[in-house]
């Protein structure tokens, strides 16, 4: 399925305060695959977690912090690897984020 690559932009503003911003690096083709999921109770209601295993194609620059779309569902960037070092494909681990 095709996903939108969006890396994170840092602004200081005036202030001294950092704001963080994304913007599209680029599509790919991707595949998703839940890896795990929780529930927890916190702060008077149940927050759950799903972490995910995105494969890619190589993207240069592609790191931890970076989020990938997919409609509209958003993913941040835990890690990522080359699981056989050949540069044919990258491995994410990435949480999905809930709003």
């Amino acid at each position: 399925m095709p996903v939108v690559l969006q890396r994170p932009i840092e602004t200081r503003l005036a202030s001294g305060e950092i704001t963080a911003n994304y913007e599209a690096a680029g599509s790919v083709f991707a595949a998703l695959r839940l890896k795990s999921q929780s529930e927890r109770f916190a702060d008077s209601r149940t927050a759950s977690s799903k972490t995910w295993e995105i494969r890619l194609r190589p993207f240069s620059g592609l790191a931890g912090g970076w989020r990938i779309l997919s409609g509209t569902r958003v993913f941040r960037v835990l890690s990522v690897c080359d699981p056989t070092g050949r540069r044919r494909e990258l491995l994410c681990e990435a949480e999905e984020e809930t709003t």
